[in-house]
């Protein structure tokens, strides 16, 4: 296979792919924003920055199913050979340096970290882990 830049990818990719998801208006004057499905796309923007398929170097985060059926954080990292999951199964602090030390572009480091925390904050929601807050009412 033949190694091409990340821009010239970008310039073959990003007005037409099987990720894009073109919402809000027929028109590009009404406002139409352009969203993606890549795996690896941090923010879900079909922007070059944010690309998986146009940068040899993306991470992101997602989760993925054991086979008890529970959820996990995982980071997601383009390969050579494809798309490589990392299990994020640690405590939060652990996992964050891992994330911060696999991720190779510091430009959206902190994307990475934000969506991480989200994930994390979402899973313990569901599995109902969370304390959940007290509501004072009254002069009580």
């Amino acid at each position: 296979m033949v190694a091409i830049s990340d821009s010239l990818t970008w310039q073959l990719i990003s007005q037409n792919n099987s990720f894009l998801h073109k919402r809000n208006g027929k028109f590009s004057r009404t406002g139409a924003i352009r969203f993606s499905k890549e795996p690896t796309n941090v923010m879900s923007l079909s922007t070059f920055k944010y690309s998986g398929v146009a940068n040899s170097r993306a991470t992101s985060v997602g989760t993925s199913t054991d086979s008890k059926g529970n959820t996990y954080p995982v980071l997601l990292k383009n390969t050579k050979s494809g798309v490589a999951s990392i299990p994020l199964n640690k405590n939060f602090r652990s996992a964050l340096k891992t994330v911060v030390s696999q991720n190779a572009r510091k430009d959206i480091e902190g994307k990475v970290k934000a969506k991480y925390a989200g994930v994390y904050n979402g899973n313990m929601a569901r599995k109902e882990l969370r304390k959940k807050t007290v509501v004072k009412a009254g002069r009580n």
